[in-house]
Parts: C-alpha cells; sequence; structure tokens
C-alpha cells in the first residue's frame, strides 16, 4: 500500500525490460485484470494500458510485436496505428491525435509496481 487508497501491485523486474524492449503484462487497473505494456526508451519507463485507441485492439496483436520495424515507434499489430513511445500519442493511421493510456507505477529496489490507476 502506498497511502491507504491505493494498492501496488509488483509487475515485474526493472532489469526485465532493456533499453527498446517492450513486454505485455497482466495488472489490475482499475479495480480490473487489464492487459498493459511496459516500454523503456532512453532510460525512462513506460507503462500504457495494451488497449488501442482506435478499435480497442492489444497493440502486440502478434504477441511481442509493438515496435515499428525501425523500432522508432510503437505500432499497433491490429491497423498500423502509429504512436510516439514516450507520450502514447498516435502520429499517424485510424486514431491520429488519440493516446495511449498511461499508467502510474513506481520503480523502486529494482522493481516495477503497478500502483492500479490510469494517468488522466
Amino acid at each position: 500500500m502506498t497511502d491507504g487508497s491505493t494498492t501496488e501491485e509488483h509487475i515485474c523486474a526493472a532489469d526485465e525490460i532493456g533499453e527498446m524492449e517492450a513486454r505485455g503484462y497482466v495488472g489490475r487497473v482499475d479495480g480490473m485484470q487489464r492487459n498493459i505494456f511496459a516500454v523503456r526508451q532512453d532510460g525512462a519507463l513506460h507503462l500504457y494500458l495494451n488497449k488501442c485507441p482506435h478499435a480497442g485492439a492489444l497493440l502486440d496483436h502478434i504477441q511481442g510485436q509493438f515496435f515499428t520495424p525501425d523500432g522508432g515507434f510503437l505500432r499497433c499489430g491490429m491497423h498500423g496505428a502509429i504512436f510516439r513511445i514516450e507520450s502514447g500519442e498516435c502520429i499517424d493511421g485510424p486514431c491520429e491525435g488519440a493516446k495511449l493510456k498511461p499508467l502510474e507505477f513506481e520503480e523502486r529496489d529494482g522493481e516495477i509496481y503497478l500502483t492500479g490507476t490510469t494517468v488522466e
């Protein structure tokens, strides 16, 4: 528990997600078990709900494939929407201008903990 109103859930060891790697997990978000993913870019870790804002598909429609072929952006495997890693903003595709839902988390003592809420 962090403040008595939010629960934490251990997701993984921080070193499980290397630079320019993304991995899918299941975690409790807003009281429900949801597909999520973590991605690291320039040393910064980002956690997002694994749900494309266009049609609700998992970004890694083909399991584990989150990136564009050049590895520079996130890509929805269903309809090809392209997202910035650092902001989750769609910059090309059917949901251009929409964003992935970022998740609150803590990275401490070499571990990653989901706090269970989305960032508004």
